[in-house]
């Protein structure tokens, strides 16, 4: 079986965030950033129904 897809800091970047717009979009959905480090879950993000982290969770199922 393979594992959920996780977004990380390394996804955000090759989708041309910042370290700030990331810090900024964390602060706005009282999101840990750093747990960006290990990787989340994307059905973790998808709970957040939010435009910007479905741009992610498409990108690290891309990835996948």
């Amino acid at each position: 079986m393979t594992a959920e897809p996780v977004v990380t800091f390394q996804t955000l970047r090759r989708m041309g965030w910042c370290a700030a717009g990331v810090r900024n979009w964390c602060d706005r959905n009282s999101f840990d950033m750093r747990r960006f480090r290990e990787g989340v879950p994307v059905s973790e993000l998808r709970e957040l129904k939010c435009p910007l982290a479905d741009k992610a969770i498409a990108a690290a199922e891309q990835e996948h």
